[in-house]
């Protein structure tokens, strides 16, 4: 039992000796019912502030004490008069009432209170998720402004460039590093876009070594230390898909294993379709692989591995995944049994269009 309603009982007592005193001093001018009154106001009062047991048990005492001192014949439980039975019971009544109406009312504070605590929380909450919007959407309008304006200068340096020529020693560094800030400038632009709901896939029937064409030109000098081996699968039919965008984290895939494994090694692409009609391309390099730590966060904005070469943002495959999941697809990666890293872009039910010839008609299918 609680402390503070072994108090409750031990005070109630108290109170009743005290009133029962008193009231005994004073019954020859009082009268048996003034005492009554007393301990009945004694009980609604202790009604209001303490637990049901406590004015249950108050209840009890009061009358048993009431009978027993102050109605005749007195020192007995004995009651004669049917008005003291009518008081008598009176006595269980208000307790019962009073215990009743406070356990209501204690019942309704503690919903009140719950409630007013789980409004704060959600006005917490909101206002948390408010900031943090806020937060993103400013990080978002800066990296968007900042992306434009260097645009402008990059545009400027490459005409100028141009003009140079390939006789001025310095061009080939001024080449790379303008790519190279260009490429970051691209990220950046392009995970705004992503992270805003802005890329709307567009899809249109291609064929599949299109993308891989349109992946893979301009990473030409990233790919000439090593060897790209491009495996697709025969009769791979027409493709219903958004080239650019699918493209586009190929190529940020790509430009990720040319980055992390040693030149002169391999680097495969397979392609093909499942029997539920989901396309599948895997990028294995021949690489040292991924860190453990890394597998679960590598698709995170500016997530770089341990060891990684300077000059990356950590954005390509972020925005990879985006692209991916902007076509109702993803991209996962594993490492290979066989050694290095191995990245899986999948997307569901791929429309195709089934050359003229075959068991088919020449209409798109969708699976």
């Amino acid at each position: 039992m609680p402390v503070h309603v072994v108090g409750q009982f031990s005070c109630g007592l108290t109170i009743l000796f005290v009133l029962a005193s008193l009231c005994w001093v004073l019954l020859p001018y009082t009268g048996s019912t003034f005492s009554a009154l007393v301990f009945l106001l004694a009980i609604v009062l202790a009604g209001t502030r303490w637990n049901r047991g406590p004015v249950l048990a108050m209840g009890v005492v009061s009358a048993l004490v009431w009978n027993f001192i102050f109605i005749p014949p007195r020192f007995t439980l004995h009651i004669e008069k049917p008005e003291d039975v009518i008081m008598f019971g009176m006595f269980f009544v208000v307790a019962l009432s009073m215990g009743h109406l406070i356990t209501q009312l204690r019942e309704r504070e503690s919903a009140l209170e719950r409630t007013h605590r789980e409004h704060e929380q959600l006005q917490e909450a909101k206002h948390r998720a408010e900031l943090a919007a806020e937060a993103e959407r400013l990080h978002r309008t800066l990296l968007d402004s900042v992306s434009h304006e260097l645009k402008t200068p990059i545009t400027i340096i490459r005409t100028a460039l141009d003009g140079l020529g390939t006789a001025n020693p310095f061009a080939a560094e001024i080449d790379t590093a303008t790519r190279r800030l260009q490429r970051i400038v691209e990220n950046f632009l392009e995970i705004t876009r992503v992270e805003s709901d802005a890329v709307k896939p567009a899809p249109d029937w291609c064929e599949f070594l299109d993308v891989i064409h349109s992946a893979t030109s301009p990473l030409q000098r990233e790919l000439l230390p090593h060897t790209l081996r491009i495996i697709v699968a025969e009769n791979l039919p027409l493709l219903k898909l958004d080239n650019r965008l699918l493209s586009q984290a190929l190529a940020n895939v790509l430009q990720n294993a040319t980055q992390h494994v040693p030149a002169g090694s391999e680097i495969e692409i397979h392609a093909a379709l499942t029997p539920e009609s989901a396309l599948e391309i895997r990028v294995h390099d021949h690489g040292p692989g991924l860190p453990p730590e890394m597998e679960e966060r590598v698709f995170e904005k500016f997530a770089r591995a341990p060891g990684a070469p300077a000059g990356g943002t950590g954005l390509g495959l972020a925005i990879s995944r985006g692209l991916m999941r902007a076509m109702k697809g993803d991209i996962t990666v594993r490492n290979h049994p066989e050694g290095g890293a191995e990245f899986l872009l999948r997307i569901e039910r791929v429309s195709q269009l089934v050359p003229s010839g075959s068991d088919s008609p020449q209409t798109p299918k969708t699976s």
